[in-house]
């Protein structure tokens, strides 16, 4: 089992498209260069805020490559590679770990209306193919394709299980599944920014959210003032960070690329998912508060 000391921001990459709507290479590895600036903890292209559900197998494959020939091992890469089948899905992940990634996150294929049973051999031949570390993303409104607390512990038997990106919103199940791996080296990451300082006390160290491409540094704020003790602290940045993500989330990921762009990185104002439209007091609004 690969042991992975991960706490604070992973972020889900935002993938920048050019006027033609092509992926923006050159835009992609600055954007690398800053967030590794930011010390986050994990970069984590082709999640849901990276619009992968609009990408090309090809494309996937062309972000995985530049991703991780930029980072050149100077921080922990988690590139998503689920697919709409076994097949795909086995051969993006093999050619992610063929550039040296440190693992793969693997959505589930709801495309394949599984049964909790299905699902389960799913990720066990994957386990059983790969050979390599990988975790499992479940997206929000995934029921009836959740992963239950007892699909989970079946999980935890798979040698190459790591864990799972969380962003069910149910914390009734997060904390069963936290109770599962209480000295494994396995790691369930909240996958919604407004509930980490209420995952923190459950073990959870880490959280996927959209802002950790905005704010990284406020996320692992709440990480260390928790740490330290400092629950006030902890829970007005957390209040910052619900402030903010309500903000951002009208429009998301538009509204993101707008505000890296204001910071200096040249994210176009392009998205390929139809995104709910911005009026001018929505861009005065982003403009006054990031």
């Amino acid at each position: 089992m690969l042991n992975l000391e991960i706490k604070g921001p992973i972020v889900p990459m935002l993938t920048p498209f050019d006027e033609y709507g092509n992926i923006d290479l050159e835009t992609l590895e600055f954007f690398v260069d800053w967030l590794i600036d930011q010390k986050v903890s994990v970069i984590f292209p082709i999640g849901g805020s990276g619009e992968r559900i609009t990408l090309s197998f090809n494309e996937k494959k062309l972000i995985i490559k530049k991703v991780l020939e930029r980072v050149n091992k100077r921080i922990l890469v988690w590139p998503g590679t689920g697919g709409t089948s076994l097949k795909e899905t086995l051969e993006l992940s093999e050619y992610a770990l063929s550039y040296d990634a440190d693992a793969v996150v693997i959505v589930i294929p709801k495309e394949l209306n599984p049964s909790e049973e299905e699902l389960f051999f799913y990720f066990k031949e994957i386990d059983r193919c790969l050979r390599k570390p990988f975790l499992i993303y479940e997206p929000g409104g995934y029921e009836p394709y959740s992963i239950t607390p007892k699909l989970f512990k079946k999980l935890l038997e798979l040698q190459n299980f790591i864990g799972m990106k969380d962003s069910s919103n149910n914390m009734i199940k997060i904390v069963k599944n936290s109770m599962e791996i209480k000295d494994k080296d396995i790691h369930i990451i909240q996958g919604n920014e407004i509930l980490y300082l209420s995952s923190l006390p459950l073990g959870i160290r880490a959280v996927i959210g959209g802002g950790c491409n905005i704010y990284p540094q406020l996320i692992m704020d709440i990480y260390n003032e928790f740490s330290n003790k400092n629950i006030d602290k902890a829970r007005k940045l957390q209040w910052e960070v619900i402030r903010k993500w309500n903000i951002l989330e009208k429009g998301w990921p538009l509204s993101g690329k707008i505000v890296l762009a204001m910071k200096g990185i040249s994210f176009k104002p392009i998205c390929r998912i139809k995104v709910q439209e911005l009026t001018q007091e929505d861009f005065e609004i982003l403009k006054n508060s990031f």
